[in-house]
């Protein structure tokens, strides 16, 4: 008993060092600055008004004598855009009429068809589901094996439904 009992002891990990403290500056901010804005007179802009017009007079005499003449076919007729000056051959009304009518044509055939061809198919499904239904249960008990039975009533047996005598279930 003369000694002392010895303990465990755990050797701990130095704790974490913070990192030193920070100053936090105040917030600045850019002061926007803009220049005055100083407009025309009315004068001036008439002045600049009738030079632009001048510009525009001198360069349309400069394109009408450079631009060669567009000669379309008989089946075209041209028109002038406002803002490319030149002219652009069209097709004559009776051809553009006759593409409408077309187009539309076209349009209202593939409707109907698709109409007509899902109510036939949706009246065969009618008549050949039973149809079928019968001929693979006939090939299944010649095969001796069980017919395949739907999903529906695949749940109603797995919901442990039993057949009684006073029920009409299968």
């Amino acid at each position: 008993m003369g000694e002392p009992p010895l303990l465990p002891s755990i050797k701990l990990p130095e704790p974490v060092a913070l990192p030193p403290r920070m100053e936090l500056l105040a917030p600045s901010f850019y002061v926007p600055q803009y220049k005055p804005v100083i407009l025309p007179s009315a004068k001036q802009m008439k002045e600049a008004q009738i030079r632009a017009q001048e510009k525009q007079e001198a360069q349309q005499r400069k394109t009408n004598k450079s631009q060669p003449e567009v000669k379309g076919l008989p089946e075209t007729t041209t028109i002038n855009v406002p803002f490319i000056d030149t002219p652009l051959p069209v097709p004559k009304p009776e051809i553009l009429s006759t593409a409408v009518f077309t187009a539309g044509a076209a349009s209202v055939a593939s409707v109907a068809g698709t109409l007509a061809a899902g109510a036939v198919l949706k009246r065969l499904t009618k008549v050949l589901k039973p149809a079928m239904t019968t001929a693979l249960k006939k090939i299944a008990k010649v095969r001796g094996k069980n017919p395949a039975e739907s999903d529906a009533k695949l749940r109603w047996r797995r919901r442990g439904y039993t057949k009684r005598s006073s029920q009409n279930r299968v």
